[in-house]
Formats: C-alpha cells, structure tokens, sequence
C-alpha cells in the first residue's frame, strides 16, 4: 500500500500537482520526455544542462528548448534525428 502512495506522490509531483508546488510538467511522448519549467530558476538550470548534455563528445541524450520554457529530451534513435535535423555533427 505504502508503494501505490509513493508512486502517486512522484506522479503528482512530476505533473506539478498539489503536493509539487507548482507548475512543472513531464509528459511522455513517442520520441521524447517534454518537460514545462515553472519558473526562471528552472529554465536556468535546463538552458545550463543544453551545454553539458548536447557537447560534441556526447551524441545522446539531446537536450533542446522551444519553445521558450519547454524542453524536450530526446534518446537513441530519436536524439540522432532531431540532432541530424537540427544540423548538428
């Protein structure tokens, strides 16, 4: 019982339920997590995390932001698509 408690803690939080706080949001989509910053102090962190995670020595994940405030993070097959597509080597 106490497991299905946690799971719906973690759940409420990553969808920014009552218990997070505020608005942040995940969603699982077909190629990528999308991720909603609540706020400027979130953003920062995801726009610092672009240049570590998508540096030249690291093909996947792939970090990328638009619009402003949302962030996708794509893996595999799919973070070499939308590198290759975006234009990078």
């Amino acid at each position: 019982m106490r497991q299905g408690m946690a799971r719906e803690r973690a759940t409420a939080q990553a969808e920014g339920g009552p218990e997070a706080g505020g608005s942040n949001r995940v969603r699982i989509a077909e190629e990528c997590l999308e991720l909603d910053a609540a706020g400027p102090r979130e953003i920062d962190v995801l726009r610092r995390w672009l240049g570590r995670v998508n540096g030249p020595s690291y093909p996947q994940p792939y970090l990328v932001e638009g619009p402003p405030g949302r962030f996708r993070l794509y893996v595999g097959d799919a973070a070499e698509r939308v590198r290759t597509r975006q234009g990078i080597r």
